[in-house]
């Protein structure tokens, strides 16, 4: 990508992220305007979103097999 600025982007979430947290725990601010919080109801994000996947395995693909086995078998049958 043209133009493209890594670093400028980085720094662009990473003032969003800080200025919404300090909102956040600002009790200062109004409850309306304060960000929303996530908050998983099932353990950590990152198991709620392999299971709205329907996969409980960060290496399992969506007809149900692994990822890095099946990479394995591949790179052996080349060689």
């Amino acid at each position: 990508m043209s133009g493209f600025d890594k670093d400028a982007v980085q720094a662009c979430v990473a003032r969003e992220w800080l200025d919404a947290n300090d909102k956040l725990s600002d009790a200062a601010v109004n409850a309306k305007d304060k960000p929303q919080l996530y908050k998983s109801k099932t353990g950590t994000a990152a198991e709620d979103s392999a299971n709205k996947w329907g996969m409980g395995k960060g290496s399992t693909m969506a007809n149900q097999k692994d990822f890095l086995s099946e990479l394995r078998q591949q790179l052996a049958e080349q060689q």
